[in-house]
């Protein structure tokens, strides 16, 4: 973030510290690093963040931008970045982007059937930043059982400041974002918003490394078909937060004849 500050907000920042302000541009910014390596204390952190924020202030989107992937269950469901729904009409997939109360969305790249008109029941305390994939119908392309699809997304240079600017420590060292790039999936329905629904059997890989699910719920009856909570998935931590480099998403999941 201190990369990217100009003159104004180098000196803003050293003044907020107690430091030397005076000098040229990469004399400034050598002070500011020192700063940070040192012994950068919450305040001035804080500072950093409300410089950065000014210098790139996020856009608020607008109701038409808001709208969510998922893909419709009817034929199969369609690997890609967002929700995605069981298999009764056709599936949809969506890729978003959370923050504390942002989303963006992903748009999957293959041919597969897009389906602008469907829109998934937006996530309390979030906010939608940007749709990063159109919904898109997860269907069968083959007789076989279990189906697989392929996505390919890129994130723009403000999405990977975004996502990296809201990165948080926790407890264990462990590392958090509060804005998320999230897979959805959901029924191709348009007469109304829809909620998160799994498709059979579903697997998700992305950049090659297998996605984590929620875990199954205890059955309701004997001999019933294990089923898991359909909730939006976090991908953030498997992506690749860079403008350079696209990120990839297999999703693989079982067709119903008939749905």
């Amino acid at each position: 973030m201190v990369m990217s500050f100009r003159v104004s907000e180098l000196q803003v920042l050293l003044g907020f510290a107690g430091r030397n302000k005076s000098g040229r541009k990469h004399e400034l910014l050598a002070k500011a690093l020192h700063l940070l390596k040192s012994s950068c204390a919450p305040s001035v952190q804080m500072k950093i963040k409300e410089l950065y924020r000014r210098r790139f202030p996020r856009k608020t989107l607008g109701p038409s931008d808001l709208s969510l992937l998922s893909l419709p269950p009817g034929t199969s469901p369609v690997g890609s970045p967002g929700p995605l729904a069981p298999i009764p009409p056709t599936l949809l997939a969506p890729g978003t982007l959370l923050g504390p109360k942002r989303e963006v969305d992903m748009h999957p790249p293959l041919p597969q059937p897009v389906h602008p008109d469907v829109t998934m029941k937006p996530l309390p305390f979030y906010e939608v930043y940007g749709e990063l994939i159109r919904p898109t119908t997860l269907a069968s392309t083959s007789s076989q059982r279990f189906e697989e699809a392929h996505f390919t997304f890129a994130l723009t240079p403000q999405q990977v400041q975004q996502i990296l600017t809201s990165r948080e420590v926790l407890p264990g060292a462990k590392c958090d974002y509060t804005i998320q790039v999230q897979l959805r999936f959901c029924l191709c329905e348009t007469s109304c918003p829809q909620e998160d629904y799994f498709p059979p059997n579903l697997f998700v890989k992305v950049n090659g490394k297998l996605c984590p699910l929620p875990g199954y719920l205890p059955p309701t009856k004997n001999g019933a078909e294990p089923k898991r909570p359909s909730r939006p998935i976090n991908i953030t931590p498997l992506a690749r937060l860079s403008a350079t480099v696209p990120n990839t998403i297999v999703v693989n999941w079982s067709s119903e004849f008939g749905r």
